[in-house]
């Protein structure tokens, strides 16, 4: 999501949010405590991320893993809502992440919980990651 569609959506979020309130009668400010720019991730290192998790999954699938293993190959890429020190790291160099999915989605959050399967999967994904540029070191 790019930074002027993020801002409309806030933007119509709040209006919303006085609609309801002068329509109820209700007294109510909106306070935007923090913004910060869209930081891209490089599209060549999440090319390397996906490979290096579709190989992960693969891996792990013919042992039967459970969870990580029963599921398809598929590796979505995802947009992060969250501040990452990916955003910092951007100003030095290029930046891709590696998401673990979580139960419901739910992370950042004490709720949170991440399946054993899936922790051994990304683990994996990120060794092989490292490999396939240790390779193209040499």
């Amino acid at each position: 999501m790019d930074d002027l569609v993020r801002e409309t959506i806030v933007a119509s979020f709040s209006r919303i949010v006085m609609q309801r309130c002068d329509h109820r009668l209700v007294d109510c400010a909106v306070e935007h405590k923090h913004s910060a720019a869209a930081t891209p991730c490089d599209p060549e290192l999440t090319a390397q991320l996906k490979r290096a998790t579709r190989s992960a999954v693969s891996a792990m699938a013919p042992g039967g893993h459970g969870h990580a293993g029963a599921e398809s190959t598929a590796t979505p890429v995802l947009m992060s809502g969250a501040g990452h020190d990916a955003m910092a790291m951007a100003r030095l160099t290029r930046v891709g992440m590696l998401f673990v999915r979580c139960r419901g989605g739910v992370s950042h959050s004490p709720e949170e919980h991440v399946a054993e399967d899936d922790v051994w999967a990304a683990g994996l994904a990120l060794l092989r990651f490292l490999d396939q540029h240790a390779v193209a070191e040499l």
